[in-house]
């Protein structure tokens, strides 16, 4: 009776399981960043004529190297990438100006405030002098991609330092935002993205710890993109007097900016109907790439990994995200082994979220009680929701 429970125990957690034992070929091919330029092209490189102009050159490691199609840290101290680093007063949030131009409260009143610059024009809206002589910063530098002519654009790939010596969380860009170039009024502004994460509500991205952030947006027509760095993982902030310093140094490897060629109005509109296209395979993809970190942290018995795959809002029956967690602890407690083969993974994007269907053959091995291993197969049904920004299980049912 004992082993008759144990074994019943054991496929109810493996119901809850989802994955795909092996990398199947969409998920290689977005690992290898295949599906995020499928149908696009990087814009940004040298040997399409752009660009790149940045906010302190720095011989040692010169802003050429941005776009040369290198994102490795492999050859960092060598030179490769672009690095800048900023000493100085620094008021982190908005734009600032010129706090003694006579035209400041009027444009204030108007709403144009961020049209205005006081001084260099590739600094427009980051940096202020005060009345004083001091200066005041929003950002602690920026890279303008600045393209031969004017581009269709709706994505941009930032690769920021991350190797042994220097791993991303603790030397890699962190707050950043993206902003094109408007002829319309001659301004900058903020590309407004999809595919928002949790805590990232707005259009900047905050807080990363990654070696690759990655901006999705509506697509842009426009002839430069301006990336402002606001903060890094080694910045600081301290005060002096009654003023807020900061300091932090800026270590980037390659900047891609990717979109269409041709710029005829029909092919663009046309194109703007293939990025949507785009978008669905990118979410299926992102979805089979949870499916398949939650097998490889089931078949490693890695608790934490697996349940990163699972919304907070995971609802089956009874049982919630917490109960689930700590029953699939149990799971890896009773057995030494924990493997699981998944076959025909079919995804559906509905209204309300994504459904997954797949056969799945499961084996359990090396029970801690002696009992004899354990084989499980059907059909599991997974729901998904992107509700976070994210997508993530919400609940996993068995046919």
């Amino acid at each position: 009776m004992k082993n008759v429970k144990l074994t019943y125990a054991i496929l109810l957690g493996f119901i809850l399981l989802a994955g795909c034992s092996g990398k199947s070929s969409l998920v290689k091919f977005i690992r290898e960043g295949g599906l995020e330029t499928k149908g696009l092209v990087n814009l940004a490189l040298a040997s399409n004529g752009t660009r790149f102009i940045v906010s302190k050159a720095n011989p040692d490691h010169p802003a050429h190297t941005l776009n040369n199609g290198i994102t490795s840290s492999e050859n960092w101290d060598q030179g490769e990438g672009w690095e800048s680093k900023y000493e100085g007063r620094f008021s982190r949030g908005g734009y600032v100006y010129r706090e003694d131009d006579p035209r400041l409260d009027e444009m204030r009143r108007s709403g144009d405030a961020q049209d205005f610059d006081p001084d260099d024009p590739a600094w427009r809206g980051l940096r202020a002098q005060t009345t004083w002589g001091g200066g005041i910063s929003t950002a602690l530098g920026w890279v303008i991609i600045e393209f031969p002519e004017q581009k269709m654009v709706n994505r941009v790939v930032i690769h920021t330092i991350d190797s042994a010596e220097y791993p991303a969380a603790k030397f890699g860009v962190s707050d950043v935002q993206l902003q094109y170039w408007t002829h319309v009024v001659d301004s900058w502004k903020v590309v407004e993205r999809f595919g928002k994460g949790k805590g990232q509500a707005g259009n900047s991205i905050r807080n990363s710890k990654s070696r690759v952030i990655t901006f999705r947006f509506q697509p842009v027509k426009t002839s430069k993109l301006r990336l402002i760095i606001r903060w890094t993982n080694d910045s600081r902030q301290y005060n002096r007097g009654n003023y807020t310093y900061s300091s932090g140094t800026i270590r980037l490897l390659e900047i891609e900016a990717y979109g269409y060629e041709k710029d005829e109005q029909a092919e663009a509109e046309a194109e703007v109907v293939a990025a949507s296209v785009i978008q669905d395979a990118n979410e299926i993809a992102e979805i089979e790439i949870i499916v398949d970190n939650y097998v490889d942290g089931y078949n490693r018995q890695k608790t934490d990994m697996l349940m990163s795959s699972i919304s907070p809002d995971y609802s089956k029956d009874e049982e919630k995200y917490p109960d689930l967690k700590k029953r699939m602890e149990s799971v890896f407690e009773g057995y030494e082994h924990t493997g699981l083969e998944l076959k025909n993974l079919e995804i559906e994007l509905t209204d309300g979220g994504a459904k997954a269907t797949s056969t799945y053959t499961a084996q359990y091995e090396g029970a801690a009680d002696g009992s004899p291993p354990v084989t499980a197969s059907g059909i599991l049904i997974f729901r998904l929701s992107d509700a976070t920004g994210q997508w993530k299980i919400t609940r996993i049912d068995s046919q």
